[in-house]
């Protein structure tokens, strides 16, 4: 689309759609169902990912999760699919689309392109901003009902069903926004293994989940714009930790294998295996985390077992100061790039220097300061042998560390 045209989708996306920005929902049913309704700049960034397709001939671009037809209405000159479980929505579409081409069912079952009245041969294009959220946090007992969708689409997460339904659909081009941690987890990119074997990432775009309404300012995620082409050849998960996303609005690029986690290097959660140690012999344990913005959110020290406690023994007590020190010095404008991430170490700079973490997380943590006398100074013994720096000397080393690991890079 022209720039030109993409200015006028602009200015139709606030007259028409951004007014509606789903009034008919609650706070609490927008957040249980992932309705959030997209921000335009967003929307044009996929509308300028489509264009170089529209050349193709026979084309349907098709909504799934249509909500108020922020994706749709830029191609409203081609031959398109509105569709929409929420009749509430749809009512609105009809009056805003055409009719025949506003669809009212459950997108994630019996899909079928004949079910969308999309033509067999047609180059299929999928847009959209399809809502993801755990199914097991909205369908609560005697709740909201229940979820249903084909069995091979099945998911504890709704948005990856729709992955699966746009593969299922053999869709040619999809441009959709959804959670980057979908392809940044190598897990979630095992999970979605039916939709990786044949699409291919072209372009990726990053920003904040704070850029939709209602959404946490306190955990923030990572988003991103994602434009795929059907290719046999599918992608690898070694693929994708070698793509350069672009960060929205910015020159910044980010690419996983410029940074190292603490995956493999300390452990996250209490252990489950026999053959592993389930009581720390110095009576010190540390909260299970799953990523950073666990970190930063939950306590660190805990002074006794606990059902969500990580064992700290003496050898690796530096590796949980470590994380201590994360939780009370870290900040960056990034976190929402990061939050997701299990958190970053450079582990040669961290076994080299083991005393500046572990002196400063005896001096702030409120759990340690109380802690067994006779523990703390055999920790001191073991990490501390002259120690010279003061609690300010130490605090500023971890902070520069800090800006230096969690640098995000310029794009070339």
């Amino acid at each position: 689309m022209k720039p030109k045209k993409i200015k006028q989708f602009y200015l139709l996306y606030n007259r028409i759609v951004s007014p509606y920005q789903a009034k008919h929902l609650s706070k609490e049913e927008k957040i249980s169902i992932g309705a959030f309704y997209t921000p335009p700049e967003i929307v044009s960034k996929t509308v300028e990912y489509i264009s170089p397709y529209l050349k193709n001939k026979d084309i349907t671009v098709a909504d799934l999760s249509a909500g108020a037809g922020a994706f749709i209405l830029p191609f409203k000159d081609y031959d398109y699919r509105a569709i929409d479980y929420d009749y509430s929505v749809i009512n609105y579409l009809r009056n805003q689309l055409d009719e025949d081409k506003v669809i009212h069912t459950n997108s994630l079952l019996k899909v079928r392109r004949s079910k969308f009245r999309i033509p067999r041969n047609n180059f299929l294009i999928i847009t959209g901003n399809p809502p993801y959220n755990d199914i097991t946090s909205v369908y609560k007992k005697n709740g909201k009902g229940e979820f249903i969708c084909d069995p091979d689409l099945y998911d504890n997460d709704i948005g990856i069903c729709f992955l699966k339904a746009f593969n299922k659909l053999k869709a040619d081009l999809v441009c959709v926004v959804h959670p980057f941690s979908y392809i940044g987890k190598r897990w979630n990119f095992v999970r979605i293994k039916d939709f990786t074997s044949n699409y291919r990432l072209v372009k990726g775009v990053l920003f904040p989940s704070t850029m939709f309404k209602y959404t946490s300012r306190t955990s923030p995620f990572t988003v991103m714009i994602a434009l795929y082409e059907r290719d046999k050849n599918g992608m690898t998960y070694d693929y994708i930790e070698n793509f350069e996303f672009k960060i929205l609005n910015t020159d910044k690029k980010f690419v996983l294998n410029d940074y190292s986690t603490t995956d493999g290097y300390i452990n996250k959660y209490q252990p489950r295996k026999n053959s592993l140690l389930k009581e720390s012999p110095i009576g010190l344990y540390y909260y299970s985390f799953r990523d950073l913005n666990s970190v930063k959110r939950n306590t660190t020290f805990i002074d006794k077992k606990h059902d969500f406690a990580v064992v700290v023994t003496l050898e690796e007590f530096y590796k949980y100061a470590y994380l201590h020190c994360i939780r009370k010095l870290l900040k960056t404008e990034y976190m929402w790039l990061f939050g997701n991430l299990s958190p970053l170490v450079d582990i040669e700079f961290l076994e080299e220097n083991k005393a500046i973490f572990v002196y400063y997380a005896l001096e702030s943590s409120s759990t340690l300061k109380s802690f067994n006398k006779e523990v703390i100074d055999l920790i001191r013994k073991t990490y501390l042998k002259n120690f010279s720096l003061t609690l300010e000397q130490s605090k500023n080393l971890i902070l520069e560390h800090f800006k230096s690991l969690f640098k995000i890079n310029e794009a070339i």
